[in-house]
């Protein structure tokens, strides 16, 4: 005959969790044997209905009782791969490792210190920026680049940014305690790496430093248009759209404020920079992310897809966009319809992104 029998975990936590055993009579012995683990308990056994050991009384099931499957999980990690990658959603989204906490409590009735989480986001922002090396958008020949700052302690954070106002997609974003011309060309070559081509016009404010950084990163094959924050002066057009990508970034400075070394800030940075592109949906994309509407394939859909168990291969995706009928006025939103690819499939966009 097969229990369930529940655990709590670690002792005295008020965390109960539920174990599927199996009873054998081995001459006077009964021994009890673990068939699997099931999840949370729903019993919440009091102290008085345990047994001596702080275990409730076995509850008897038929054998043929349906059990929910074992939550998927990493090699040596015990918290479930979909509790993890909420975590990773809910950091980028702004909310703080404290405020986290919190909502794991409330939901999973889990209690872990806020380094947990922090090591999750550490680890899995790198895993994220692996998956994600190889992905080249299709944006167009325009960009718009800006740079705003931050404290941190006695020192000034300079954060740059270059994105396509075409697609809204996010090309590059680089950290620096300085704003000279060595710093906004590595900004323009993390962007022309980023997209695999060199772009015809990049916007600028009045900051001098990109004059030789675009002079120095693309030479001649770029024209270099130098405005105020919000209209260029030759064009009259509006950089208003990375002006609108700071205000999405405000959030993001509060939660770099706790943190006092740069090394932690330019991980965080290219976390922010993928959540941005392949999970926030974005009203100027028809509700969608900008990496969805910029190119045919994309390496995940979620922080689901990052946050895999060790030896899963990773998974690309062909998006379709189907405009929302729903909506008959004003700027269109789309519905994107994510297809995972088969192996033979992978490796020929694989093939005809590297030639």
């Amino acid at each position: 005959m097969t229990f369930i029998r529940a655990k709590e975990i670690p002792p005295r936590s008020g965390n109960w969790y539920d174990y599927e055993v199996e009873t054998i009579h081995k001459g006077n012995k009964v021994i009890q044997r673990h068939i699997r683990y099931i999840g949370k308990s729903s019993l919440r056994p009091s102290r008085s209905t345990a047994s001596g050991r702080g275990l409730p009384s076995p509850v008897s099931t038929s054998p043929a009782l349906p059990v929910s499957p074992e939550p998927t999980r990493i090699t040596k990690m015990k918290t479930p791969a979909k509790q993890i990658a909420s975590a990773m959603c809910m950091y980028y989204n702004g909310q703080s490792l404290d405020g986290i906490q919190q909502q794991f409590r409330q939901d999973y009735d889990v209690d872990m210190s806020e380094s947990n989480y922090w090591n999750w986001v550490k680890r899995f922002t790198k895993e994220a920026i692996r998956q994600s090396k190889d992905f080249k958008p299709e944006v167009g020949d325009t960009w718009i680049a800006d740079e705003t700052y931050m404290k941190l302690g006695d020192k000034t954070v300079y954060f740059w940014d270059i994105i396509c106002p075409r697609t809204n997609y996010l090309l590059a974003s680089h950290v620096s305690f300085s704003r000279g011309g060595r710093e906004a060309k590595v900004l323009m070559k993390l962007a022309s790496q980023r997209a695999g081509k060199t772009p015809k016009v990049v916007i600028t404010d009045k900051l001098r430093s990109y004059i030789v950084g675009i002079e120095d990163a693309f030479g001649a094959d770029t024209k270099h248009v130098q405005g105020g924050p919000f209209k260029t002066l030759s064009s009259g057009k509006s950089t208003a759209e990375i002006e609108r990508f700071h205000k999405t970034l405000e959030q993001r400075t509060k939660v770099f404020e706790k943190f006092k070394d740069i090394a932690s800030i330019k991980l965080l940075t290219g976390g922010w920079l993928i959540n941005y592109n392949f999970f926030k949906q974005n009203e100027g994309c028809g509700n969608v992310p900008p990496a969805q509407s910029a190119s045919k394939v994309v390496p995940f859909k979620d922080w689901n897809d990052v946050v895999i168990p060790e030896g899963t291969p990773d998974m690309d995706y062909t998006v379709r966009l189907y405009r929302r009928k729903s909506v008959k006025k004003g700027k269109p939103v789309f519905d994107a319809t994510l297809t995972p690819m088969i192996g033979n499939e992978q490796a020929k966009v694989k093939d005809v992104e590297h030639t």
